[in-house]
């Protein structure tokens, strides 16, 4: 069997099965790898030209609705609880998702060229097995928010059963008495229905997903990102409009809570929270080639994207405002938008509307940031068996077992301890993906050799060393010992504090650097010898240079 694999590799005519589309920028292979069926089946197959259909207004859509939920609500009052204002609340929030566009837009690329899920590009980086490290990474983080999002599509459905049952009241005093942990109280009023519903929004995505599959270019879901974020918004207005009237449009007072920390303190807080808006959408940059495979071109992927970091700003503002109506109204800052939607609209059916419209938004985000990306992860580790939609069954059995949405109850524990801890961890893995393909490879790089065992993406026995020691080396010096040490150690370095705080932009710096040496002191001239160039103007092989010079115009898209 190897054999055969061994002979495929080395007779294969990757200039005659590859075809270049210079007008849009795809790439497309004229024929599948049945014979290597632990690394190719339907699922991961370049997406067929006839299936690339989604425009500008797809991805906006789909940034739309995932701006618009209940987390991203939330973001600039967390910046209260550490210490600072408004203003830099708001601009944490404006400059995380800035510095994030910039992954999330290069990463895109290769799923819009390709045709790709970023689990088989990663393999051209981390090596066809070795791309088994990062992919369980993001499935593991994708998993967790899976964990929360579903909470707080439970929460919703708890808070339209208060209303019904007239225990508005009852809340109100659990929000007055301990208010940082708000979105934990309503499974407090009746568990066994919390619960319950939690459990049926499971089976009900499930089926969702059971009917759009990768292979038909997942239909189901492209309308569902058409339709739901538009409505989605409502929702938000509904408890804006309805706490604002009756604080009487007054909302300043929370404009007037001065910053609490200054000197050193200031900047430790203020640079966490970049880091924690960078980290919040630090798994859907890596997913974004899941979605970006069905781009009609990379125009199409990229400015659908683009309007992504004002949007995320504009919401942050739009909960700053009505959680500064909320101290007129409730003597205390009720940040959530779900418990407020309970308290604040008293029409009964106004407020089952606004809270089924807010879960509606967090459905969004939960199957396009949450599911497909980690399904397409864990499929990855052995797609002979593992289907896509099997990886969905995966991601929910990882997510119950983290409990993950145990952090979202307090500010610092979801700042500290799971937006910038994870952060760092997608930080090292981008970091090797960013260098790569944008240095590296120059953006062209061997499209079959990902599906194949003795390819060119072999490396040492399917893994990158360049890849694995860039990311532990970036490990080592961004998280303290005592984190994954028995240890009380808690700095390896002087400053190594500020390093954790600043942990994505840590990780993805230290972790490509370390890289592009190894890449091009070891790895290149060891393992991949066919590759020409050098880090000024990339690598690239002969083939794939005849490939992608089909066409004089080739750097239009």
């Amino acid at each position: 069997m190897s054999e055969d694999k061994k002979k495929l590799a080395e007779q294969i005519d990757r200039v005659a099965i590859t075809k270049f589309y210079p007008d849009k920028g795809y790439v497309e292979l004229t024929q599948g790898f049945p014979e290597e069926s632990y690394l190719w089946n339907e699922d991961f197959h370049p997406t067929p030209v006839k299936y690339r259909n989604w425009g500008t207004l797809t991805y906006f859509a789909i940034w739309f609705g995932m701006s618009m939920e209940v987390e991203s609500w939330a973001l600039v009052s967390i910046a209260y609880s550490f210490g600072l204002d408004w203003f830099w609340g708001l601009m944490a929030v404006l400059l995380g998702n800035l510095i994030i566009l910039i992954p999330i837009l290069i990463i895109s690329h290769g799923g819009a060229r390709y045709g790709i899920p970023e689990t088989i590009i990663t393999r051209s980086r981390w090596g066809v097995y070795g791309a088994w490290i990062p992919n369980i990474i993001r499935g593991i983080i994708g998993a967790g928010w899976w964990g929360i999002d579903t909470w707080i599509i439970a929460e919703s459905f708890g808070a339209m059963y208060i209303v019904a049952t007239g225990q508005v009241s009852k809340l109100l005093f659990l929000a007055q008495q301990y208010p940082a942990t708000l979105p934990f109280l309503i499974s407090t009023i009746n568990p066994m229905l919390f619960w319950t519903v939690f459990i049926v929004t499971i089976i009900a995505r499930v089926i969702l997903l059971y009917y759009s599959p990768p292979k038909t270019g997942q239909r189901v879901l492209q309308m569902v990102s058409w339709s739901v974020p538009f409505i989605a918004f409502a929702g938000f207005f509904i408890a804006f409009f309805n706490v604002m009237s009756q604080a009487n449009w007054q909302w300043t007072s929370i404009l007037t809570i001065p910053n609490q920390v200054s000197g050193s303190a200031f900047w430790f807080a203020f640079i966490g929270l970049i880091n924690a808006n960078v980290a919040f959408w630090a798994t859907m940059a890596l997913s974004m080639p899941d979605y970006s495979r069905f781009a009609k071109s990379q125009y199409a992927q990229s400015f659908g994207q683009i309007p992504m970091p004002l949007l995320m700003t504009a919401i942050g503002a739009f909960g700053l405002i009505t959680t500064g109506a909320s101290i007129a109204v409730f003597k205390i800052p009720i940040w959530d938008p779900i418990v407020l939607t309970a308290l604040a609209v008293h029409n009964m059916a106004l407020a089952f509307t606004g809270l089924f419209l807010l879960m509606l938004g967090v459905v969004v985000v939960n199957i396009y940031a949450d599911t497909v990306g980690p399904a397409y992860d864990f499929a990855n580790l052995y797609p002979k068996k593992i289907s896509w939609f099997r990886g969905v069954i995966i991601v929910i059995v990882i997510a119950a077992l983290l409990q993950s949405w145990s952090y979202y109850f307090s500010a610092f524990s979801y700042v500290e301890n799971w937006l910038l801890t994870y952060g760092a961890l997608l930080g090292g893995v981008e970091g090797i993906i960013i260098f790569d393909y944008a240095i590296v490879r120059r953006f062209k790089f061997e499209l079959p050799d990902n599906y194949l065992t003795y390819g060119r993406f072999r490396y040492l026995k399917g893994v990158n060393p360049a890849a694995v020691i860039a990311f532990v080396v970036s490990m080592i010096l961004v998280f303290p010992p005592n984190t994954y040490l028995p240890t009380s150690i808690a700095q390896l370095y002087p400053y190594q504090a500020w390093i954790f705080q600043n942990a994505w932009v840590s990780a993805i710096l230290i972790a490509g650097l370390v890289y592009l040496i190894l890449m091009k002191l070891w790895v290149i001239p060891k393992y991949q010898p066919m590759l020409k160039g050098g880090l000024l103007k990339g690598y690239i092989a002969d083939d794939t240079k005849i490939i992608f010079s089909k066409n004089k115009n080739i750097d239009q898209n």
